[in-house]
Formats: C-alpha cells, structure tokens, sequence
C-alpha cells in the first residue's frame, strides 16, 4: 500500500468537513505540480530549440508563479 492510499486509509477515520478540506488542499497540491510539470516540459522544449532565456529571468518568473 502506497503512503498516499494510507493516508486516505486514515483520512476516512476523520470528520467529514476536515475530509473535505484535507481533499480540496491535495488536490490544489496536485494540480500546482501538474502545472508546473508542464511548463517545464515547455521549457524544456524551448532550451532543446535554442530558444533559452536569461537564468535571472528563469528564476524571478518561478519564483513569481510558484512562490519558490
């Protein structure tokens, strides 16, 4: 059993509003990192065409978008 279908496993012992909180903040989780997958997927893809932009620029953006 992964450790995400543990904590499902628990989060089932637990009232239902906290449930529906606990769900609504893994799923935000989830989809920032889907997001974030996929934008370095096209950065990725962009670097391979030559098309690469300054570190500093790079970095102030993710910072900006992902508060990292």
């Amino acid at each position: 059993m992964t450790k995400l279908e543990l904590a499902v496993k628990d989060a089932a012992k637990l009232p239902a509003a906290v449930q529906e909180k606990l769900g609504e903040d893994l799923l935000h989780a989830v989809h920032r990192i889907l997001a974030l997958q996929d934008e370095l997927a096209i950065g990725v893809e962009q670097l391979d065409r030559g098309e690469g932009l300054p570190l500093a620029e790079v970095m102030a953006d993710l910072k900006r978008r992902y508060g990292a």
